[in-house]
């Protein structure tokens, strides 16, 4: 007997393309780093150098990288596809720097919010600051070039441009750029008040090479790969 056209058979729904694990590491760095402003908003003065608010302060430190890492996956993922659609190079590159464009269409719409919210108090100057997204918009910009290799080359030559940028951080940090206008150097040059290419872009050239690993590997590997990278 034939099942009538359309119908689907119990348990035989399409299969998510969806990595649960990435999806709560983001969720994860998403709670660490609200509980990092709510301690740091509702903290009396006098409280500031306890030990409990050290510590929420520290970990609430770490969700920036977090996100920059998974930026940098997820950009590792969008050029894998693209490779795997046919695309050309220069076709694989526009889309990561439609990624990047996207990033920094939420990053200003964010500030504007923060500074309209903050009327008539809030400074012109925090328009234009760097924060993580703008961070995030820069370094997808400026790696997208990548999408020029193939995902297997892509592995070792992000780790190595992230071991490059980190490496470089200091040394940048060294030089007199006090000639770029500062909402250009704050893209670039490290500093305590904006997430600047050098050091930040280096976890996102580090996630793009995780990212191009994950997606080398086959599903049944992922529990194993894991278990490494927790070790």
């Amino acid at each position: 007997m034939t099942e009538p056209a359309g119908s689907k058979k119990p348990g035989n729904k399409k299969k998510s393309a969806r990595l649960p694990f990435i999806d709560w590491t983001r969720g994860l760095a998403a709670v660490i780093m609200l509980q990092g402003h709510a301690f740091h908003s509702f903290t009396r003065p006098d409280l500031r150098d306890s030990g409990p608010y050290v510590i929420s302060q520290f970990v609430g430190g770490m969700p920036p990288a977090i996100f920059q890492f998974l930026v940098g996956v997820t950009l590792a993922f969008l050029m894998h596809s693209r490779e795997r659609a046919g695309l050309t190079p220069r076709q694989r590159v526009w889309a990561a720097l439609r990624r990047s464009g996207y990033l920094f269409g939420l990053a200003f719409a964010f500030r504007l919010s923060l500074w309209i919210l903050g009327w008539p108090h809030s400074p012109t100057r925090d328009l234009l600051r760097v924060d993580v997204l703008n961070a995030m918009g820069f370094s997808v910009a400026v790696l997208s070039i990548m999408a020029v290799f193939q995902t297997v080359d892509r592995v070792r030559l992000c780790a190595a441009l992230g071991v490059l940028i980190a490496a470089a951080s200091p040394i940048i940090s060294q030089l007199d750029l006090s000639a770029i206008p500062t909402p250009i150097r704050q893209y670039i040059v490290p500093d305590y008040n904006a997430f600047g290419f050098f050091p930040w872009g280096a976890f996102v050239a580090f996630g793009m090479s995780v990212g191009s690993i994950i997606r080398l590997m086959q599903p049944e590997q992922y529990e194993r790969a894991a278990q490494w990278a927790a070790l």
